[in-house]
């Protein structure tokens, strides 16, 4: 009810909109049950009553002046059914309300104020208070002698209202009193009714003209505008929906407010979500966890790649399956929100928000526990970076399924397509240069210019990615961890911040003495890190942060840093052969390749297209965000489209 208030209502005041759901509560009979969870369809915590009372209620705590209410008693028992028409009843005082209803019961049909009897195909065949609405069809039987005099106990007060569709509906018979079927527009065989629905909406028709020119024309009933009426109404000002900025913000915020609790109070889920990632973590950890000495070491372990790759198939699939329902469950809430002015950016922003902090909490636990699995050092913040950044990526395709599936069952089912092209054609489970050709449309093109000798065209790199591989989000997230566990571990780093400051001394043409000291101290200190020393990784540590000082331009000390002999280098430390291998093979093959044109190959240190050259982790940063905007923007206009369509 809170949230309800305030999309309804975000012009009142909080305190306005409490005592408002503190009215409403107290009205539906339910303010013993203000702290209850309404529950799901396998989970009802309320009765069917209460939850058409509590249904009732959302709409109340608005400031609206006219209501619609579709079959609000269906369902129920007749006792609840009278509690809620008098709800319903106790809010037309200075208001308009309208509520559909099938066969009331006598004591809620004498509730309502006016009736209208529609017949089939929206034939309006009466409009007036329930007992002229009786008196008008009692009349009508005795007219055309259908058997019944009254349609009710005049003296008892109380009235049959199914008599009226006896009267409306009463069946066609031949002469020797059996009835007469007659197909339907399904083809099913119904009795044919002895008045047509036009029949009844004529006779309404004399009847309204005869009592208009009876009655005097101060006292006339309004009868509801036709169609062609309605269209010469006064339309509203244009923008008159329009919210104020607060109201916007606070539209925003609630609706992050209700998407974050609605995950918050799923606690098996929550449970879940929290664990599988550590789970995940472990076993991927203990299995790769090997290297080919006697005794495992970073340095030489061979399934860092791969341990990288899973890193993000885990990652993918968290996104995935945090939000692959997300919007499933919401379509109920989307639906009856839609008349409200719902931004659906704003519900789209909320749950980016929501799945991105449970999808961040769980890249993180998963990054923490597996890098200390399988010895990585000092790569967290870039690695935890690009299993987010892949999360997010799974989180849209996920609510993008979600929006176009109907059914949680099916949303699910749609997991392997999406998940399982992208481990086959990340660029782990098989090389590119060993995959079908055939599938890459540049390619065959390629080859079919080679075949003819005067056309033919420069050979292409193995390392070169397949275009049709280029859509897999894993492929660029891939290939930019890899990159990055090569280029940015805590030895390669600094090894890269140094070779940066020598080179821009040396580019200096007259270096003075303070310069050519710094610049001996810098090529000292360079070798002394290639080869640097200590008898445990907490001591690598603080001479790292030594180094550190040096390359922020404090004093160099050789003593400080002397390496000793025995322990763990630098290298077995933070480098990993694998990784190194494979970045190297791409960089000699884009820098030094024969056509020289420095094609796009994976693993390669930059990006050339449209004639820029631009760094691979900065390029495939922009394709993974890019990409998720992108789906984003696709899954706006589907929902919208989706909610104009029911609106119509």
């Amino acid at each position: 009810l809170r949230f309800a208030a305030a999309i309804r209502a975000p012009h009142l005041s909080r305190r306005e909109r409490q005592r408002r759901i503190d009215e409403r509560l107290a009205e539906l009979g339910l303010n013993e049950r203000r702290k209850d969870v309404v529950g799901g369809s396998h989970q009802k915590v309320l009765s069917g009553g209460e939850r058409k009372r509590l249904n009732i209620g959302l709409d109340m705590v608005s400031t609206a002046d006219v209501y619609l209410f579709d079959e609000p008693t269906s369902g129920l028992s007749s006792k609840d059914s009278e509690h809620v028409i008098e709800i319903i009843r106790g809010m037309a005082h200075n208001k308009i309300v309208l509520v559909t209803i099938h066969q009331p019961t006598s004591k809620i049909f004498q509730m309502f104020q006016k009736a209208l009897l529609l017949d089939k195909g929206g034939k309006l065949v009466f409009f007036g208070t329930p007992t002229e609405m009786l008196s008008y069809f009692a009349e009508a039987e005795h007219e055309q002698l259908f058997g019944t005099e009254l349609g009710g106990c005049q003296a008892c007060g109380t009235t049959r209202p199914e008599f009226v569709f006896d009267v409306l509906e009463t069946p066609l018979r031949d002469l020797g009193g059996d009835l007469i079927y007659e197909e339907n527009n399904r083809g099913q065989l119904v009795p044919a009714r002895r008045f047509a629905p036009e029949y009844w909406r004529d006779k309404f028709e004399a009847y309204r003209l005869m009592k208009e020119v009876q009655q005097p024309a101060s006292s006339r009933t309004p009868i509801p505008a036709g169609p062609e009426s309605r269209s010469n109404l006064p339309q509203r000002l244009a923008g008159w929906e329009e919210l104020r900025w607060r109201d916007e913000l606070n539209q925003f915020l609630v609706l992050l407010q209700r998407t974050f609790i609605s995950k918050l109070r799923n606690r098996a889920n929550l449970l879940t979500t929290l664990v599988e990632a550590p789970m995940l973590a472990f076993l991927i950890g203990a299995v790769l966890r090997y290297s080919e000495g006697k005794s495992y070491d970073f340095a030489s372990a061979f399934h860092i790649p791969t341990y990288l790759f899973l890193s993000l198939v885990v990652a993918m699939f968290l996104g995935l399956t945090n939000s692959v329902d997300d919007i499933i469950r919401d379509r109920p809430i989307l639906l009856r929100e839609r008349n409200l002015n719902v931004r659906i950016g704003y519900y789209l922003m909320a749950k980016a928000i929501t799945l991105g902090l449970f999808a961040a909490a769980q890249c993180a636990l998963f990054t923490l526990i597996g890098d200390r699995m399988v010895s990585i050092r000092g790569f967290y913040g870039i690695e935890f970076s690009a299993l987010f950044l892949t999360a997010f990526s799974g989180i849209a395709l996920g609510l993008l399924i979600s929006s176009l599936a109907r059914e949680g069952k099916t949303a699910v089912n749609i997991i392997p397509v999406v998940l399982i092209p992208q481990i086959i054609l990340g660029g782990a489970l098989i090389k590119y240069e060993e995959m079908n050709r055939n599938l890459d449309f540049i390619h065959s093109i390629h080859e079919w210019f080679n075949r003819h000798s005067d056309t033919a065209m420069e050979p292409r790199s193995d390392l070169q990615v397949p275009f049709i591989y280029e859509f897999m989000p894993m492929r660029w997230s891939y290939e930019g961890i890899v990159f990055a566990q090569a280029k940015l571990n805590p030895l390669a780093l600094r090894q890269a911040r140094i070779q940066v400051q020598i080179n821009r001394i040396a580019s200096i043409k007259n270096l003075s003495n303070q310069q050519q000291d710094r610049l001996d101290d810098l090529k000292d200190l360079l070798a002394i890190l290639s080869g640097l020393e200590a008898r445990t990784p907490h001591d690598l540590d603080k001479r790292m942060e030594l180094i550190d000082r040096v390359i922020a331009g404090g004093i160099f000390n050789r003593n400080e840093l002397i390496s000793e002999r025995g322990g763990i280098t630098a290298e077995q430390l933070y480098t990993n052969r694998k990784v190194l291998d494979l970045v190297s093979k791409a960089e000699m093959e884009q820098a030094d390749y024969r056509d020289n044109s420095h094609p796009n190959v994976f693993f390669g240190p930059v990006k050339n297209y449209f004639g820029l050259s631009i760094p691979l982790l900065w390029f495939n940063a922009g394709v993974m965000i890019a990409s998720s905007l992108m789906i984003f923007t696709i899954l706006y206009y589907i929902l919208r489209r989706q909610i104009r369509l029911t609106k119509t």
